[in-house]
């Protein structure tokens, strides 16, 4: 009787050191730590920052947040997927690393902040050792002998910019052209790269942050981009750089492209007067975005002067938009470059784009729209040979 009664005791016993264990065992963690210090600066709020390249106008989109002590911190949390996100460190600084649902480690210094941007050192992020090895290898790319003059004309670029003698900048703006050739076929070499790394690992997150804003107008044709984006698959296209592209390429083939019908806008003139695009007289209009700031926009005037003289008569109207930019500024620049046609602004703040640019998808400055009398487009951001040979057939002459 005795024995059994032992017997249970020490059954029931196991089963309760065994029912314990079992509850003192937690499933492992499955979401991001993200532990940093941050040498130089003891306290600030961090924040982590979710990158949207879809729309400049856009709130910033936190996605944690912690108060620094004594120059540490820690975030915790989870992701859906993975990306490379932005960090901010108090009100100066910030960097960039790739954020996955593993312990991360960062490590900062100030001393070697490059107007703000830290390079950090990163641990624990799998993708973010993936990046740093492909970009070590376009590094290699672009480094190569027959490219060391521009990494000596970019040195004196700086010297020369610091200098903020309008004289000196455009004396160097003028010798750099001499180099485009070569800066062309570098930036080939590392988009060349960039693709060869899509067709081989098309799911991964670090595939798209390679190739960046490489992947727009101007700088690939319609026939490469149409190549391209249907390549990526996976967790690829959750990252902010293809949401970058899928507006990309939605707007340039579908939304905003030749045959389609470019959205109508209000916007005030320079005499304080509300037009409105639908409503501008022409057969044929020219709107264009465009900044005091922005080189290309004031050097292409002179042309587009010379074919606003030949063609307005018959039809042809151009539609400044100054955008992205402080509303003196825009209107000094039309007075000192003597420009006849209808200008309206596009007010934003912080040099972002204005409404209109955003509802446009303006990828760049200038961007220029052709289109006939009910807004239908015929050409997006034609070169000056393409806009020459277009009006001259449009208007017989």
């Amino acid at each position: 009787m005795y024995k059994r009664i032992e017997k249970l005791m020490i059954a029931l016993t196991l089963i309760g050191a065994f029912i314990a264990t079992s509850c003192s065992t937690k499933a492992p963690y499955d979401g991001y730590t993200v532990s940093g210090t941050v040498k130089g600066l003891e306290q600030g709020w961090v924040r982590l920052v979710k990158n949207d390249f879809t729309d400049r106008r856009a709130k910033m989109n936190v996605i944690d947040s912690v108060e620094m002590l004594n120059g540490s911190f820690e975030l915790k949390g989870k992701i859906d997927h993975p990306d490379e996100v932005t960090i901010l460190i108090g009100t100066e600084y910030n960097s960039r690393f790739f954020l996955e649902n593993s312990p991360i480690s960062l490590a900062f210094d100030t001393a070697k902040s490059d107007r703000g941007l830290l390079a950090g050192t990163v641990r624990g992020s799998v993708l973010q050792e993936q990046y740093d090895a492909q970009m070590a290898k376009i590094d290699s790319v672009q480094s190569q002998e027959r490219f060391k003059p521009l990494v000596d004309l970019r040195a004196e670029m700086n010297a020369v910019y610091a200098t903020k003698d309008e004289e000196k900048i455009k004396a160097f703006q003028l010798k750099a052209r001499q180099y485009d050739a070569l800066q062309a076929e570098r930036t080939l070499a590392r988009k060349n790269y960039a693709i060869r790394y899509i067709k081989e690992h098309p799911s991964s997150p670090v595939a798209p942050w390679l190739l960046g804003f490489q992947f727009s107008e101007g700088r690939m044709s319609k026939e490469e981009m149409n190549e391209i984006y249907p390549l990526f698959k996976g967790e690829a296209k959750h990252t902010a750089m293809f949401k970058f592209y899928e507006k990309t390429y939605t707007d340039l083939f579908k939304n905003l492209g030749v045959g389609n019908t470019a959205p109508d806008f209000s916007l005030t003139d320079v005499h304080g007067t509300e037009q409105k695009l639908s409503e501008v007289k022409g057969t044929y209009k020219l709107v264009d975005f465009w900044a005091s700031w922005c080189v290309p926009c004031r050097a292409s005037f002179p042309h587009l002067k010379e074919l606003y003289a030949t063609y307005h008569e018959e039809g042809f109207e151009v539609v400044g938009i100054g955008t992205a930019d402080e509303e003196q500024k825009w209107r000094n620049a039309i007075e000192e470059d003597d420009l006849p046609w209808m200008h309206l602004y596009d007010q934003s703040e912080n040099h972002q784009w204005g409404v209109v640019a955003a509802k446009y998808g303006v990828p760049f400055l200038p961007t220029t729209f052709l289109m006939d009398e009910n807004e239908k487009i015929i050409l997006r951001n034609p070169s000056k040979e393409e806009l020459d040979q277009t009006l001259k057939t449009l208007f017989g002459h």
